[in-house]
């Protein structure tokens, strides 16, 4: 089992949206998804290939002038195979020399769970952006 991390770009658009469940119900999801994979506001996106398939991607934009890790998917497929520990390496490493940050959901206990693990410090919290189920923010700083 080989993981490869590419550079994605808008060719790969259609990849990511086949592979984002938000995307097949939420309009606005798709349309964000074709603005980040065109680099709108210098948003960067990555495509994981795992033996060659297409089976995640993540996109990285800014927030307060530093990263910020907009969105990371992997393939329901690919799930458990190191696909997102794989991004998530790919994405550190591009910004070992900067504050990382990265939100996830109160509801989302995979990923609670693995920020910590992987050195980061929780940041805080926004109320409000999905009822009932608050926006926590984590930091990964330099390195």
């Amino acid at each position: 089992m080989t993981i490869a991390i590419r550079l994605a770009g808008p060719d790969d658009v259609e990849i990511a949206l086949a592979m984002d469940p938000a995307a097949a119900t939420s309009p606005h999801r798709a349309a964000w998804l074709r603005r980040a994979f065109a680099g709108e506001h210098g948003r960067v996106a990555r495509l994981a290939l795992l033996d060659g398939e297409p089976a995640g991607f993540a996109v990285v934009g800014w927030f307060f002038s530093n990263p910020f890790l907009d969105l990371i998917v992997t393939d329901p497929r690919a799930l458990r195979r190191g696909v997102a520990s794989a991004l998530l390496d790919e994405i550190e490493q591009a910004h070992a020399a900067q504050k990382l940050f990265v939100s996830t959901n109160v509801s989302n206990a995979i990923m609670r769970k693995l920020l910590p693990a992987r050195g980061y410090l929780p940041a805080g919290q926004v109320d409000h952006l999905d009822p009932g189920d608050p926006e926590l923010f984590f930091v990964r700083l330099p390195r």
